[in-house]
């Protein structure tokens, strides 16, 4: 059956002109998940494309669509409409109950492959258009399996989402600690204030009573700077030697505001020298603008020049090393003092001047274990959302061509839990 059968490709959507609407860019497209991150508002002028909850938004320019960029739109507020790139095409499904199934036909192989077969346009700028793909055809499958279909496959990624949620929410509560006690200095301010404690008595002990009037810090803090606590962990390698199954990550796999790492490929490809990390370092992006790219490595592996292992002096300083790292502060210093005009650079000698409040031994250390946990969960997270995925990547063809039925998709994502 050909997909015109079941969806209507770019179908006509009126939007208000002159509004702020929900944009979404190329940039925020998932190249391997469901979910969209997020939007802007931006002012709807009448080009680009435009799109309403339960759209499936598909990326038609190179590399994008080789990349496998693409998502299907959810939570717009108000009447659910948006706009967005004049890259994308939408993909909307003629009934609702099948939304899911039109995504996951967005993401087989198959048609993805026949989309870049029918590319066209100069080499950097070759595109595929909407009118190429109405001819590609799946297998005949009842609505009522269609349905299902887009229903087992959208259980796996409403995991990988709510893994995704889990560690956004357990980053805030690690910077939250951070931000109260070393930025804001909660605790001593309470303490000043006459006000109860709101930590275990242990921790609270920790605290200073009182500021001092000189430096403004909490009483025997000191000022210092990043490389007192933290350092660059510099290890070349020529990629002769390395493994084609070696993880590696560049910069377009490193986080936006976030220290969660979920991305990386294998290096199979790496042509030029990379440097190597190991599980649970600290990578930081330092070409500009990639300066707000921080990750906890989830694997040893190699990355590439452009991003700086960094790693505590000493492991009780692991907590703060990383929250002064993906700090917005720490962000706009790298900005402000990079080197370069047409593509600004940071350095590890210029993040180790970054001056930074020293508290005592004891209270880093009590950072670390508070937080250790939180930290430890949120890479135990991305390491089941990759396995979430690799199985809906496997059940993903075969379902789609009949290879297996639905009944039998259990016992595969048993077999792979």
């Amino acid at each position: 059956m050909k997909l015109t059968e079941i969806l209507s490709f770019n179908p006509i959507t009126r939007l208000p002109k002159g509004t702020d609407l929900p944009f979404i860019d190329m940039a925020t497209l998932p190249t391997s998940g469901r979910v969209i991150p997020g939007f802007t508002l931006r002012e709807n002028r009448g080009s680009g494309s435009r799109f309403q909850n339960g759209d499936t938004l598909f990326a038609r320019i190179t590399p994008c669509l080789e990349n496998g960029k693409g998502g299907m739109v959810h939570d717009l507020p108000d009447n659910g409409l948006g706009h967005g790139s004049t890259e994308f095409i939408v993909m909307r499904a003629h009934r609702k109950a099948e939304e899911k199934f039109v995504y996951y036909v967005s993401r087989l192989p198959a048609f993805r492959n026949f989309a870049i077969q029918q590319m066209t346009g100069t080499s950097g700028r070759q595109r595929v258009a909407w009118q190429c793909l109405q001819n590609f055809e799946i297998v005949e499958l009842s609505s009522d399996e269609r349905e299902e279909i887009g229903v087992v496959l959208g259980s796996l990624d409403d995991k990988i989402d709510l893994n995704r949620r889990m560690n956004e929410t357990l980053e805030a509560m690690a910077r939250a600690f951070f931000r109260d006690w070393f930025v804001d200095f909660g605790p001593t301010r309470a303490k000043m204030a006459g006000r109860d404690p709101y930590l275990t008595p242990d921790l609270w002990a920790l605290f200073p009573d009182t500021l001092d009037a000189e430096t403004g810090l909490p009483k025997g803090w000191k000022q210092g700077v990043f490389a007192d606590f933290a350092e660059s962990r510099r290890r070349s390698i020529n990629p002769a030697g390395i493994a084609g199954d070696t993880p590696y990550i560049g910069l377009k796999h490193m986080p936006r505001r976030s220290i969660t790492l979920p991305e990386w490929e294998c290096a199979g490809k790496v042509k030029s020298n990379k440097s190597a990390f190991r599980k649970g370092e600290f990578l930081f992006g330092k070409l500009r603008p990639y300066f707000h790219k921080v990750g906890i490595a989830p694997l040893d592996g190699i990355c590439s020049t452009d991003i700086v292992v960094v790693v505590p002096r000493t492991q009780g300083w692991g907590a703060f090393t990383l929250a002064c790292l993906s700090s917005d502060e720490f962000v706009e210093y790298t900005k402000r003092t990079s080197i370069g005009t047409r593509m600004p650079r940071t350095s590890w000698e210029i993040m180790g001047q970054y001056k930074v409040c020293l508290p005592s031994e004891q209270l880093a250390g009590a950072l670390q274990n508070v937080t250790q946990s939180l930290l430890g969960r949120i890479v135990a997270n991305v390491h089941e959302s990759r396995t979430l995925a690799a199985i809906r990547d496997l059940l993903l063809p075969k379902l789609m061509s009949g290879e297996i039925r639905l009944r039998e998709t259990e016992k595969v994502i048993e077999a792979g839990t």
